[in-house]
């Protein structure tokens, strides 16, 4: 009898090779049809051998949960990078890696902060594989991309802000995919198709992308870049919204434009803008820093009336106070408005900056005794200390007496920054609880400013610093660790050091 039907064998790389036949017996044959019959594999007496692609599928999908699930960003980044590493794009193909899994892991890295270098090296990463592969990167994940850029290093250059705006450009470019040319034999070259219809048009840029680009700019003290900026927000017909509002105040402030921060003031009150109680510690910084340390005390006063009513004339000082900032300075404070840390923090170190301790004091006082008190920041301390050793001379026996949480304080202002004073602010510290952790500078300048007053007292300067050792330990580095070795030496201490 002739055969109507055989059997197909096909060969591994090994050698091994895999037996088939077909479905059925004798008996059910479709030969008489003249069918033939398809092969079905069948495990051989020596065991089946996966195909060669079976294992690295498998691989594969676990790389695929790990991403998707991976309880740390770090376990999620490895699979990623074991994935685009061992399964390389291929644009004949599928993507390796879904879209879905590439947004989410674009989104967990949108979370980490500080945004630094390596962040931004990941973020374009993931981005770039997503372009690449034809997917669609979104507003949002464009924008923490230009945020990274201006972000990587510890300080915002230029350079940085011509790197944002690469990625602008990039956002409003529309994206082509890879493909193989089959006829030219070629490898990878640009085709001229753009992406699938999900993702065709380039993405529009929003009112965020703008105001990113503009605090880069801003970070980056160059007035050009920041001009460069605005011009792009003039020309995008977005309206400012309150955050952009707040970086251009910042800017002006830093840069000792008052009169641009007036006229800033003015049109967000203009446009119904509420200042809040970040643009009014702006304000502070501002006017403090421009010779109007008056007009910062009044934005103070008033906000801790809020939270403290004056009585009497003193009420009346208060609403007069109010009604100036109003009507000259466009700073409306509404009366639910209350100084939170980082005004206590900024009016102390502006005023020890400026060398009136009293006022320093004062709101030192406010921020421990009010009735939310609040935790004295590192900032504040800091600032005091280094009051001492800007404004610090043998002036007297006159001393600041009483305890730091009650609220009257008077200190005659010249003899003010002298040696018992800054004994009794260094106790106040010292009595601050365990879990306070002040770092390297405020350490420094508590010694240093100990130098001044003391007159470089060995005795002083090797008692001071064991305390702050055996409290603090001595984790220390850098310049502190050359202070130490000038304390012990019995060398003089002073800034150079």
């Amino acid at each position: 009898m002739r055969k109507t039907r055989s059997a197909i064998a096909k060969r591994h790389p090994g050698g091994d090779s895999v037996k088939y036949r077909p479905v059925g017996d004798g008996s059910h044959s479709h030969a008489h049809r003249g069918r033939p019959v398809r092969p079905v594999l069948r495990q051989s007496p020596r065991g089946y051998q996966a195909a060669p692609g079976d294992e690295g599928l498998q691989r594969r999908q676990k790389l695929l949960r790990v991403l998707l699930t991976a309880r740390t960003i770090s376990e999620a980044w490895r699979a990623y990078e074991d994935l685009i590493t061992k399964y390389p794009y291929n644009p004949l193909k599928k993507p390796v890696i879904p879209y879905g899994h590439l947004h989410r892991l674009a989104g967990r890295l949108a979370l980490v902060k500080p945004r630094k270098r390596t962040l931004y090296l990941k973020l374009s990463s993931v981005l770039a594989t997503l372009r690449k592969t034809g997917g669609c990167v979104y507003p949002w994940e464009w924008n923490t991309l230009i945020d990274c850029a201006g972000k990587q290093w510890r300080k915002t250059s230029l350079a940085d802000y011509r790197a944002a705006l690469d990625i602008f450009n990039d956002m409003k470019t529309p994206p082509h995919l890879l493909e193989h040319d089959s006829t030219s034999g070629d490898p990878i070259v640009r085709s001229r198709r753009p992406f699938p219809p999900t993702s065709r048009a380039p993405v529009k840029p929003d009112i965020t992308t703008y105001t990113v680009l503009l605090s880069i700019a801003v970070r980056s003290k160059q007035h050009v870049a920041v001009r460069h900026a605005l011009k792009l927000l003039r020309i995008s017909g977005f309206s400012p919204t309150r955050y952009t509002y707040l970086i251009m105040l910042s800017f002006y402030a830093r840069t000792s434009q008052l009169s641009e921060l007036r006229s800033t003031l003015h049109r967000m009150k203009q446009q119904g803008v509420e200042v809040g109680i970040i643009g009014l510690n702006t304000c502070i910084w501002a006017f403090s820093n421009n010779g109007r340390m008056d007009l910062a005390c009044l934005i103070y006063r008033v906000l801790r009336h809020n939270v403290v009513p004056e009585a009497g004339s003193n009420a009346d000082e208060v609403a007069a106070a109010a009604r100036y900032l109003r009507d000259t300075e466009c700073l409306d404070i509404p009366p639910d408005l209350i100084p939170n840390q980082a005004v206590y923090t900024s009016m102390i170190q502006c005023s020890a900056y400026q060398g009136n301790m009293v006022q320093a004091l004062l709101v030192f006082t406010d921020m421990l005794s009010m009735p939310s008190p609040l935790p004295p920041s590192v900032a504040a301390f800091r600032a005091i200390f280094l009051g001492f050793y800007r404004h610090g001379r043998k002036l007297g026996p006159a001393k600041f007496t009483g305890d730091l949480t009650t609220g009257e304080q008077h200190l005659p202002e010249l003899s003010a920054w002298n040696f018992e004073n800054l004994k009794l602010i260094f106790k106040a510290f010292m009595d601050l609880p365990k879990g306070y952790g002040p770092n390297g500078r405020l350490l420094y300048w508590i010694i240093v400013a100990f130098g001044r007053l003391s007159g470089n007292n060995p005795t002083v300067l090797r008692n001071v610093w064991e305390q702050l050792e055996g409290k603090y330990g001595r984790h220390w580095g850098g310049r502190l660790e050359r202070v130490g070795k000038a304390i012990h030496s019995s060398q003089v201490v002073d800034r150079r050091e």
